[in-house]
């Protein structure tokens, strides 16, 4: 019997502020930083930041593993990054995250451009990064619409199905021809609750 698995999205229901639980510091390549997470086979990991810095709702940031901000890449706590390693995430890199208290007042850098030691902070988030891309796409069963530019690819999704790789799928993947989705497996997803981990929706989507 086949394993379920599902699409890991954030619950953007929690958030009141803005809708978000915590705004980037701007730093350079952040406008591509997204694609530099989702799409491992086109952008090196040397284009990663070495750390990310966001001014957070500290109200909200302590309670959700998951928490939503707006670079759109994941941000995991470190309770989950330890979830997911033990039931067999692999083949990653992590990014350090800094979270600083969006209610602090004071001057949060020095002239150097150090952060302030003054500034309230949070250290127990980590930006993950797959380092490869699956091929569990099945065109057959699957309903889109294909790409102009390449009929093999899909542009528009209207039903998705994924191909179960011989072993089963992987705790955490991106899919090569849908990379900026994120999925998880049904373990995985399994062993997050049981931990009661936070901010994670789940979307089951159908397999072959």
């Amino acid at each position: 019997m086949s394993k379920k698995v599902y699409k890991l999205d954030w619950d953007y229901g929690h958030s009141g502020d803005t809708e978000r639980d915590a705004f980037h510091i701007s730093f350079k390549g952040d406008d591509k930083v997204m694609y530099y997470f989702s799409s491992p086979e086109i952008y090196g990991s040397e284009l990663l930041p070495s750390e990310i810095l966001f001014q957070a709702n500290f109200r909200l940031i302590p309670s959700y593993d998951y928490p939503l901000t707006d670079l759109q890449i994941p941000i995991i706590s470190r309770q989950m990054y330890d979830v997911l390693k033990r039931i067999g995430l692999t083949d990653h890199l992590v990014v350090p995250v800094i979270m600083i208290d969006d209610s602090y007042l004071g001057d949060r850098f020095q002239s150097e451009g150090f952060l302030s030691p003054d500034v309230p902070t949070n250290n127990d988030y980590l930006a993950l990064r797959l380092s490869s891309l699956q091929s569990y796409f099945d065109s057959e069963k699957s309903d889109y619409r294909p790409l102009r530019s390449n009929p093999k690819a899909p542009g528009r999704i209207k039903k998705l199905v994924l191909k179960e790789p011989l072993g089963g799928f992987s705790a955490l993947f991106r899919v090569d021809v849908i990379s900026s989705s994120l999925f998880i497996s049904q373990s995985a997803k399994e062993a997050l609750e049981a931990a009661g981990i936070k901010g994670c929706v789940f979307e089951e989507v159908e397999v072959s």
